[in-house]
């Protein structure tokens, strides 16, 4: 069976040759899908596994796009680390940071398994990189701003991060939200100062899907609005008109909607919950107190039980307690406690 595989790995090599995706991917069987999957020489596993649940993934992202293009079909190319997504497209290249890499316009998506020492799952990566190819095929004849790419295909990931949580909260508690006129021009070629760029992305698109149609905490939304949005855009209005005619209001005003909602998760919330969290800090410190208190003094019965079994079996085997009184030892000198003369009842005897 080894010679098998290995003629299989051949000949997905000079396949993927042919597609000039270079001689280290591996080509699986063709298939009905809209995802075909390739892989790196050990990687079929995965390959397969990701091409299996491509087409679901996919037709959940399209229930978005209403009435809009889809893409024909998408190519997928898997790779154990992410120094190699560069050498999918040599001539676009990727971020030295990025796990996943999409060219929208050629149908291509690159999935590496891990960067470094950092492993990651590679559903989740697929997913995102799915919804910028969706995307892009929808709205191929729109210049589509980068936030709203991005902030899209993390709605179709839900890659949550603890990283992405405090880069928001900084910019609540220290002014640092980037204006949306700016925002596009905040995703440079270096990884960190682009992290808040991406997060404020994120989070804003994430309000305008939940927002719903009217201004009203009440109304969460049943993400149609956020769908018209879209399909208004695809059908050329602009951002504006789009967000006018579905939101009530304009990009800008709801931006400022969501720094509002925005200061209000990360830092007035806080500020309320201080108090609740000082009463829960004292139930724990009193709860710590009654249980080391228990804790001592069952310890301290503990001994005491001991010491009266230790008792009981001496007299048992002994007749005699196992604690004796030490023995009467006589004061050295003059006996302190002898009786005095002064001390007798009687008087002495009166010499006449």
């Amino acid at each position: 069976m080894k010679w098998v595989a290995r003629v299989l790995a051949i000949i997905g090599m000079l396949a993927s040759v042919a597609f000039g995706q270079g001689a280290t991917m591996g080509e699986p069987p063709h298939s009905q899908s809209r995802v075909v999957v390739t892989s790196e020489p050990g990687l079929e596993r995965v390959a397969h596994q990701l091409e299996l649940a491509a087409d679901a993934e996919l037709a959940r992202i399209a229930d978005d796009l209403t009435d809009l293009p889809q893409p024909a079909q998408i190519k997928v190319v898997v790779v154990r680390d992410a120094a190699a997504l560069a050498t999918i497209e040599p001539s676009r290249g990727a971020p030295p940071w990025a796990i996943g890499i999409a060219y929208p316009d050629l149908g291509v998506v690159g999935v590496a398994l891990h960067r470094g020492a950092d492993v990651e799952d590679p559903m989740t990566t697929l997913r995102h990189e799915l919804a910028h190819v969706a995307l892009g095929a929808a709205l191929a004849k729109v210049n589509v701003p980068h936030w709203l790419h991005e902030g899209f295909a993390y709605q179709h990931s839900g890659e949550w991060s603890m990283d992405r949580a405090e880069t928001l909260a900084g910019m609540a508690w220290f002014h640092g939200v980037i204006p949306i006129a700016e925002l596009d021009r905040s995703f440079p070629a270096e990884e960190s100062p682009a992290q808040r760029a991406y997060a404020e992305s994120y989070d804003f698109v994430g309000f305008l899907s939940r927002r719903g149609r009217w201004e009203d905490t009440a109304d969460d939304g049943d993400r149609w609005p956020f769908r018209r949005f879209l399909a208004e855009i695809g059908h050329g209005a602009t951002l504006d008109a789009a967000a006018q005619h579905q939101f009530g209001k304009p990009i800008a005003g709801l931006f400022e909607e969501w720094r509002d909602d925005l200061q209000q998760r990360y830092f007035t919330a806080p500020i309320g919950l201080i108090g609740l969290a000082v009463w829960i800090a004292c139930a724990i410190l009193l709860a710590f107190a009654w249980w080391r208190r228990r804790r001592i003094n069952r310890r301290r019965i503990a001994l005491w039980e001991r010491d009266e079994r230790a008792r009981d079996v001496a007299i048992d085997r002994f007749g005699i307690a196992s604690i004796a009184p030490p023995p009467y030892v006589r004061w050295p000198g003059e006996d302190p406690f002898a009786e005095r003369d002064d001390d007798r009842d009687e008087p002495p005897d009166v010499v006449n």
